[in-house]
């Protein structure tokens, strides 16, 4: 009777340790069904995009998931740059093409996303992880309102180029050039966000914006006149606007471009022999922008600072100020001060 009861207690643990072995295991795979998500996130639709992130903190696993889905984004523009206005509108030019496409690829990773949602998220080994959901046409109203107040701000700028004389054509044509390139932007990232974005309501207008500018600058005839201390920036300005096929004339100029320099020399005591050495210019330039009638229609400052160990003729000489500036804000910008 011992042995028969011994023998039941015994049968009694082994089913009950099956029956916990069973259910742990249940439970085990109920777990990783339920994170799933973390290595199979839901496929993109034509209605949402989809990314798991990971960080320190959960503001900081949503970021890194959007910097995903601006990546698979990315990608998209890319691909759709030559369909879209901005490359219709600087075909012909490769190297201005291949700049602004690399531009455009490299904004698009840094996507404003509004109403993004977070549709799971764990907390596990000190790490947050999410998955979140990203409406494809909340961005897609997003950047159109950013196109269209771009494009109201062109449309005013065009009212008045249409009857401008040809420098003050030159000086709109600066900021008509920084509103069309915010949109260089924007179209390649509509149409990779909506696969039927049509464009071409702006297509005819940018390229007859890009023409009358072009035309606008092929009209002006260029002459320098610089003094002493401005002799080597004269160089750089020529050299710039050649660039952009400028016309220079000395006798049938309708653009007068004249730099003067004002410099001041100083010497800085220091414990370092070599910039001890160096003799330093405070420079004041002047661009000054008269037409073929005599009015200034542009009068621009330029305050610098260059140093040389050659003396201080060859301090003022120095450009690699000027060339900063250029590079930044571009040629025409830097003459007219726009």
């Amino acid at each position: 009777m011992k042995i028969v009861l011994n023998n039941f207690v015994l049968l009694m643990a082994l089913v009950f340790l099956s029956a916990c072995g069973a259910s742990a295991s249940a439970a085990n795979a109920s777990k990783t069904q339920s994170e799933s998500w973390i290595n199979q996130p839901p496929s993109d639709t034509d209605q949402y995009f989809y990314a798991v992130g990971y960080g320190a903190t959960q503001k900081d696993a949503k970021s890194d998931a959007l910097a995903t889905i601006s990546a698979k984004i990315s990608v998209d523009v890319a691909s759709n740059f030559s369909s879209s206005v901005t490359a219709t509108r600087q075909d012909g030019d490769e190297d201005v093409l291949k700049s602004t496409k690399n531009e455009v690829i490299s904004k698009s990773k840094h996507i404003e996303y509004t109403d993004v949602k977070v549709k799971k998220s764990l907390h596990k080994d000190d790490e947050w992880i999410v998955l979140v959901e990203v409406n494809r046409d909340v961005l897609v109203k997003t950047y159109e309102r950013k196109l269209k107040k771009i494009d109201d701000k062109l449309k005013a700028e065009w009212e008045i180029f249409h009857n401008a004389d040809p420098f003050e054509k030159l000086k709109l044509s600066v900021t008509m050039e920084k509103y069309l390139k915010e949109t260089d932007a924007i179209f390649p990232l509509l149409h990779a966000l909506k696969a039927n974005y049509d464009d071409t309501a702006y297509t005819k207008r940018y390229l007859q914006y890009t023409k009358e500018m072009r035309k606008a600058r092929d009209e002006l005839l260029f002459k320098i006149e610089a003094d002493e201390n401005s002799q080597s920036l004269a160089s750089l300005i020529r050299s710039k606007l050649s660039a952009h096929n400028a016309v220079f004339s000395d006798k049938n100029y309708n653009t007068l471009i004249k730099i003067t320099t004002k410099a001041k020399k100083r010497k800085y005591p220091s414990t370092n022999e070599q910039f001890a050495n160096l003799i330093f210019a405070l420079r004041k330039t002047t661009i000054k922008v008269v037409d073929k009638d005599g009015n200034i229609v542009s009068n621009t400052v330029y305050k610098t600072k260059d140093a040389s160990p050659d003396g201080f003729e060859d301090a003022i000489a120095k450009t690699a100020k000027y060339e900063k500036k250029i590079k930044q804000k571009g040629i025409f910008a830097f003459i007219t001060g726009n």
